[in-house]
């Protein structure tokens, strides 16, 4: 595995882990969810690694929600992570990842995201219709309005605070805790995080959001959770189903991977095959 860095058009570096660097043919490009990184998303590292051994090149691509924050200053003056993450970014992140595979000569590319990496690479592939991606990949996608009214409490505690740092001219100071205990949120990356239309491109429970975006998706796609995945539900498959069934191809493949959840802990492997045999397919 090499650690490659890549410049998005805004200016801000980028850190990927490349496996398969001297393949040439087909790469997988994987981008995180909120936080993620391949630190803690071991499951990523194990499909690259079984990837590699299948001649197929991966590259785990942090996006600018990558960590919670990163410190070290970008070109205007600011920290990136998930705590200051603009999601319409996700373009030019990914952009940067897909102009670097094309110019070491890859001649498929296929582009995944996890969790709100997903949502990520449904907005980017409806935006950039006529860019040259064979397929992709959506692993444990899930309904980001529905993830803000399952926290209700925590989200409706934050906005009205979020929203007066707003009229005070203070977007980009830190919120007083964070979002479910878990991300610190500038009031800005709150905002957008709970607002941005954009993101709200998967709703299969939400009744606010839009099939749109996935509706202009021409490539057929992988689909793929756990079967115990809390964000399912209790009903993963259908989860899935309801994907495909409000996608523009109807032909996509969904996989359900048994006895896991939204990491696919002990269940890498499964994982990796899946997305195997679906690029192989």
């Amino acid at each position: 595995m090499k650690i490659i860095d890549v410049e998005t058009a805004r200016g801000d570096v980028l850190y990927g882990c490349w496996y398969g660097e001297n393949f040439r043919d087909i790469c997988v490009i994987i981008t995180n969810g909120n936080c993620g990184n391949v630190f803690e998303n071991k499951f990523l590292r194990d499909v690259g690694e079984n990837l590699e051994k299948n001649n197929i090149s991966f590259i785990y691509a942090h996006n600018s929600g990558a960590f919670h924050r990163i410190d070290t200053l970008t070109k205007n003056g600011q920290p990136i992570g998930n705590t200051y993450e603009l999601f319409e970014n996700c373009v030019e992140d990914l952009q940067a990842y897909i102009d670097f595979v094309k110019n070491c000569g890859y001649k498929h590319i296929i582009l995944g995201g996890h969790s709100y990496g997903a949502n990520k690479v449904v907005y980017y592939l409806s935006e950039k219709q006529n860019e040259k991606i064979d397929k992709y990949i959506l692993i444990s996608p899930t309904d980001t309005l529905n993830l803000k009214e399952s926290k209700k409490l925590s989200a409706d505690e934050l906005l009205p605070i979020a929203l007066k740092y707003k009229e005070e001219s203070r977007l980009d100071e830190l919120l007083p805790y964070p979002f479910d205990n878990y991300n610190l949120y500038t009031a800005r990356a709150f905002l957008d995080f709970i607002e941005n239309k954009q993101a709200k491109n998967l709703p299969i429970y939400s009744t606010n959001g839009s099939w749109d975006q996935l509706e202009a998706v021409k490539q057929i796609g992988l689909f793929v959770m756990g079967e115990n995945d809390s964000f399912a539900f209790g009903n993963t498959l259908k989860h899935l189903q309801t994907i495909n069934e409000n996608s523009r191809n109807k032909n996509n493949v969904i996989r359900v991977i048994e006895n896991c959840g939204h990491t696919f802990k002990n269940k890498s492997y499964e994982l990796s095959k899946a997305i195997l045999e679906f690029v192989m397919g």
